[in-house]
């Protein structure tokens, strides 16, 4: 088994950490898109759809909070001679919730333990409005953030430079006092360039080590 190497472009200053931002898709919760269309699209199609279809750059319009049915219209005007990719998107709408495949092990405690030491926690997520009112319940811990940006919702995605700055707003946070956990090294990078401290997520473990080592959460009783 691979052990993580310690991530180059965290940034972890001086000073004390007063909140923290985390992500959703694969740090809170796991999301394989591939998993929607299981046993209904081959994997070989899938690939194909991925990566010839452009199912990522699609997917971006929708965190954008375009509406489905101009996407997926849009989708088949680009594509007239694969209607079987429309079929493919229209089944991954359809069956989005399948896409969530379960908690990132370890974080549902760590949450816990976050929100019992007093941690002031927020969300800012790439995710399309209305599936996300969804999702959020399988999280429940989110119930007790203190807000949560969803791209969908404000037409504003990471990495751009005015979704963070909307989240700093918004919230009256100082970008040098606020630790932002992604696992999109891109996402990682942008949030750095505005001075926000930053944590590339790989694990639970990892991120709980980060977490004691800013003062979030204490240092384990060695007895």
């Amino acid at each position: 088994m691979t052990v993580p190497s310690p991530d180059a472009e965290s940034i972890r200053p001086s000073g004390r950490v007063n909140a923290v931002v985390l992500d959703y898709g694969n740090v809170l919760y796991t999301w394989e898109p591939i998993a929607a269309v299981a046993g209904y699209v081959s994997p070989e199609a899938w690939d194909e759809f991925v990566a010839d279809g452009g199912f990522l750059a699609w997917n971006e319009r929708l965190d954008l909070g375009a509406p489905f049915e101009q996407v997926l219209t849009d989708y088949a005007l680009a594509h007239p001679d694969r209607p079987d990719w429309a079929e493919i998107l229209s089944l991954y709408r359809q069956r989005f919730t399948a896409s969530l495949t379960g908690p990132v092990p370890g974080m549902a405690s760590l949450l816990d333990e976050l929100l019992k030491e007093g941690v002031v926690l927020y969300g800012l997520t790439n995710f399309d409005a209305a599936p996300f009112e969804r999702a959020r319940l399988l999280v429940p811990q989110l119930e007790h953030f203190s807000g949560i940006v969803v791209s969908g919702r404000e037409h504003l995605a990471k990495p751009d430079d005015a979704i963070f700055e909307l989240l700093l707003e918004r919230y009256g946070l100082h970008a040098a006092s606020t630790l932002f956990v992604d696992d999109s090294m891109v996402n990682i990078r942008a949030a750095g360039r505005l001075g926000l401290r930053t944590h590339r997520f790989t694990g639970a473990g990892r991120l709980r080590a980060e977490l004691v080592a800013t003062g979030l959460l204490p240092t384990p009783d060695r007895r």
